[in-house]
């Protein structure tokens, strides 16, 4: 701040104020225990020296790398235009149909794809892909009538971590009857800009030869969106 004045005995005063218009940051959202998530608006961008999260490491060296994370993050857009599979099997019959779904995947073209077993997977991990990764797959099997619980932890997680503006395909799995993939819909929907495609997946036990087609074409909705 630079404060100067002229005559200050006189009874009146006069204020000149003014700015550089160089702020570097803009508020993009503030959350429900009040902390501020800002995105870059130009200006100072080129004078950061150091990066210092409240928690974690010190950053000082390929800040630009950093800073372009951090402004993603705090649009909630992708870092990679990218497939993530996250899934929970009990019998290993739901692992078994994601294994083929990404091979379908991988036959169309995709190049960037990941399955994750929430069973055995640190949540921290599956909610760092959900920020990377631009497309998403969860594929549950029906647990006494709900969701699988590592599957529903992660959607708990995904909400309180505001995971949004992320394209999604549900897979469920259940004998007799397959509800999980309704719930996971039903969760989805209370997560701001979440794209869930229209065609979902449901197996009864193992994925059988005969609905290689309906896998087919659930793969293909995932490679074209991408």
């Amino acid at each position: 701040d630079v404060i100067s004045s002229i005559n200050s005995a006189s009874p009146f005063r006069v204020l000149l104020c003014g700015h550089i218009d160089e702020i570097g940051f803009r508020v993009t959202h503030i959350t429900d225990d009040g902390y501020l998530q800002v995105g870059k608006a130009g200006g100072i961008l080129d004078q950061i020296r150091y990066i210092c999260p409240l928690h974690g490491p010190v950053w000082r060296k390929d800040l630009g790398y950093f800073i372009d994370k951090y402004d993603k993050w705090s649009r909630y857009e992708p870092e990679d235009r990218a497939v993530a599979i996250f899934y929970g099997s009990i019998y290993g019959h739901t692992e078994q149909a994601v294994n083929a779904l990404a091979c379908a995947l991988a036959e169309k073209g995709v190049k960037r794809i990941k399955a994750y077993d929430v069973s055995t997977t640190h949540v921290s991990e599956l909610i760092a892909e959900c920020f990377r990764c631009s497309h998403i797959v969860l594929a549950s099997p029906t647990y006494n009538g709900g969701i699988y619980p590592p599957m529903e932890n992660l959607l708990t997680d995904m909400k309180a971590l505001a995971v949004q503006k992320r394209t999604v395909a549900v897979m469920d799995n259940g004998t007799w009857a397959p509800t999980a993939g309704k719930q996971i819909v039903k969760c989805l929907e209370e997560m701001k800009e979440m794209n869930v495609l229209d065609l979902k997946l449901s197996i009864k036990s193992a994925l059988k030869q005969e609905r290689a087609e309906e896998m087919d074409a659930f793969a293909k909705q995932i490679a074209d969106a991408l």
